[in-house]
């Protein structure tokens, strides 16, 4: 990647008047002219989807979206839109794949999902099973966030061998959400077990758009360029046209250390 990144964005609230992100058009159009200086050239819409989803709702995110891209073409602002969900684990999200924004543009390959933040729910791997079983590869938003996953890195490790991809969001890379998620992130992505770092961007002063370069910046310190190219642009742009991402191999011994993969070894070898 060179000097002067760009970047495709999976994962952001721009989608003005349906959930905690911008409250008005007016606001979307101020985060998509930051997004575009900030040389994000593809960029999802990512609502989220909670127990609050039905009909109305929907034909809201779809009609502020129709709205929203017609208004970046008269505004000559060079940023391709998509449109998609963030969808919340939960008893109802099975339902909610029958719309067309439960996965990025209506792909039929690739989800958004969050998990509580802060109670592991059960039956994660049966979702992302289902999923996989209909030909969508899950991504989980933001696991570096879950406090209750910092010590259970071999959860994620299994979601992963079924299919589950991982975005850590830009602000974790450089300590926005304090240092135990950064350390956290920083372990993911040392062990490669990370596909996408995307903004998780809810307006143009906090948690904006300008956290991919920020959080690019921080990572190129530790990590090869070959990985940051998968990370802020290639898997993203992947993602959303429906492709095949090929993820590279799992550092272990980053994730696990040295004595835990020595001990569940032992513990299969006895097993």
């Amino acid at each position: 990647m060179s000097q002067q990144p760009t970047f495709v964005d999976i994962h952001s609230h721009f989608l003005y008047g349906v959930d905690d992100g911008a409250p008005d058009m007016e606001r979307s159009m101020v985060m998509l002219k930051q997004a575009a200086e900030e040389n994000i050239a593809v960029i999802a819409a990512t609502p989220h989807a909670t127990d609050m989803v039905n009909d109305a709702l929907s034909e809201k995110f779809l009609n502020h979206f129709a709205k929203l891209q017609n208004q970046v073409q008269r505004s000559k602002l060079q940023i391709d839109l998509v449109l998609a969900s963030e969808l919340f684990f939960g008893e109802h999200i099975y339902e909610w794949l029958q719309y067309p924004w439960a996965t990025f543009n209506n792909n039929k390959k690739y989800l958004l999902f969050e998990l509580p933040l802060f109670d592991m729910p059960r039956k994660v791997g049966d979702f992302i099973f289902q999923c996989k079983l209909n030909g969508i590869t899950p991504i989980l938003a933001h696991p570096e966030r879950y406090k209750y996953l910092h010590k259970k890195e071999e959860t994620l490790l299994v979601w992963h061998r079924q299919g589950c991809l991982f975005q850590i969001n830009a602000g974790s890379v450089y300590r926005q959400f304090g240092q135990p998620v950064a350390t956290f992130a920083r372990k993911l992505l040392k062990a490669h077990l990370a596909h996408f770092v995307a903004s998780d961007a809810h307006d143009h002063e906090f948690r904006n758009f300008k956290g991919l370069k920020q959080a690019w910046e921080s990572a190129k310190e530790y990590l090869p360029s070959w990985y940051l190219d998968q990370l802020f642009y290639e898997n993203p742009k992947r993602a959303l046209a429906g492709q095949i991402i090929q993820p590279p191999p799992v550092d272990e011994h980053e994730l696990l250390g040295k004595w835990r993969r020595v001990f569940r070894r032992l513990t299969k070898q006895t097993s």
